[in-house]
């Protein structure tokens, strides 16, 4: 049976996607077509991966809507990288290696950056170094994640903070709560867990922090699935995640929300970033932190950064990227 093109170009992307994430070495990988094609004619935007130094896959609707408009490169840890004991230690040193990186696959021209969850804060990192190098950043591009140390959030015990809770949860219900958890358990386990991080939060402390000091990703999500390598090093990035404090940013920055907030814990995008970057617009997306992702609602994300990747383009012709 005959295929469509657009079949043959997702199926082509899929492929190629797949066998260049097993490749060790490479940091900088191809998501769509345009990219994989190698043309210059369109520009690059590179996207930073999650805490797990992987998971390029989340960027992969997102980049094939983009297809046209942008080649769209996903930046990975290589697992070698992994191996090394300090290696994610610190957001500023693994965004120099990351800058090493992209100024050697791009050498000449402007950048557009983004990250999503722990990849924004790294992407931050990243648009800061560029520019004291003397690199311009046309734009950054935060998905649903802000830096922790800015000092501009709304305590837990304000009473906005409590009416806005309320104003969440009709969607959590219909999005991420009862509607959609199949085992009692299960939601028991994530509604004490929320209601755990409130409570930490209310004491002065992160939902993550341990009694004994420092920090640990263990009650937000599993680690079982990855190798004992990468688990240290998941564990290290979202420890950097919560000690780094980032300097002013003068650049254009476009921080994607999702509208759909965790059950007792507000992440305050807008206010962070307004703390750091005078230029930061906040994009509300329909979804969760994980569904924004995914059809439909990346559909919004993308029609949003299309429209502003034309903008830029406009302003700034696309540079060779090196094959």
């Amino acid at each position: 049976m005959a295929t469509s093109p657009r079949m043959d170009s997702q199926r082509n992307t899929s492929a190629l996607f797949a066998r260049a994430s097993r490749n060790s070495e490479r940091v900088i990988v191809p998501i769509n077509d345009s990219a994989l094609g190698g043309t210059t004619q369109t520009p690059a935007f590179y996207c930073v991966h999650d805490v797990t130094g992987g998971a390029l896959s989340d960027f992969v609707e997102l980049a094939r809507r983009l297809d046209t408009a942008t080649r769209f490169y996903g930046i990975q840890t290589s697992p070698k990288k992994m191996l090394e004991t300090d290696f994610g230690a610190s957001i500023k040193s693994l965004a120099t290696y990351y800058v090493e990186k992209l100024t050697g696959f791009q050498p000449q021209g402007p950048f557009m950056v983004g990250g999503f969850c722990a990849g924004a804060i790294i992407a931050l990192e990243i648009a800061q170094q560029l520019r004291a190098s003397g690199r311009e950043v046309n734009l950054l591009v935060a998905i649903d994640a802000a830096p922790e140390n800015t000092f501009a959030d709304r305590q837990p015990w304000h009473p906005a903070y409590w009416v806005e809770l309320v104003r969440n949860l009709p969607g959590w219900v219909s999005h991420g709560g009862f509607g959609k958890e199949k085992h009692s358990h299960t939601l028991i386990r994530r509604f004490w867990n929320n209601l755990i991080a409130l409570g930490k939060a209310a004491m002065g402390r992160h939902r993550s922090q341990k009694m004994s000091g420092g920090y640990a990703i263990d009650s937000d999500m599993s680690l079982s699935q990855f190798p004992p390598a990468q688990r240290l090093f998941i564990n290290r990035l979202f420890s950097a995640c919560f000690e780094y404090s980032p300097a002013n940013y003068p650049g254009d920055v476009v921080v994607y929300e999702a509208k759909v907030k965790p059950l007792f814990h507000l992440p305050q995008l807008a206010s962070r970033w307004r703390g750091i970057a005078a230029q930061s617009q906040l994009v509300c997306i329909s979804g969760t932190h994980l569904s924004m992702m995914r059809a439909p609602f990346v559909d919004e994300i993308a029609t949003d950064m299309r429209n502003r990747i034309v903008y830029y383009c406009s302003q700034y012709p696309p540079m060779d990227a090196a094959p």
